[in-house]
């Protein structure tokens, strides 16, 4: 049985680089997907990982570049000189297909995800 903060595996647990924001207001590529077999492939962000030590950031993680970004969960609020990690009961259980964005305020805080894929 899984603990209290880490639910039982439906698919493969992946890690992103760690991506740092090269600039602000402007999403990037934070986790690509991988091409899926005869079934789409689906992403459920499962841990987040921020660190800043250029001011207080907000970081926004959702799908799409450019005019195409939205936002899957709630904008984070990292202070200056301070990491955040969320876990995954702290993020909201949202399955997308899609690869996965980040953009922040600020240029130069660094973003990491852990994500569970699901399919074939």
């Amino acid at each position: 049985m899984a603990s209290h903060y880490e639910q039982q595996a439906r698919g493969i647990r992946k890690s992103s680089a760690i991506i740092t924001v090269a600039a602000a207001a402007t999403p990037e590529n934070l986790y690509l997907q991988s091409a899926g077999g005869t079934i789409n492939r689906t992403v459920i962000l499962r841990k987040i990982f921020c660190y800043s030590n250029i001011g207080n950031v907000d970081v926004d993680i959702g799908t799409g570049l450019a005019a195409a970004f939205a936002n899957m969960i709630p904008t984070i609020f990292v202070p200056n000189n301070m990491d955040i990690q969320l876990l995954e009961d702290e993020i909201p259980e949202i399955e997308v297909n899609a690869n996965l964005t980040v953009q922040a305020d600020v240029l130069g805080v660094m973003v990491q995800v852990e994500v569970e894929e699901i399919g074939t």
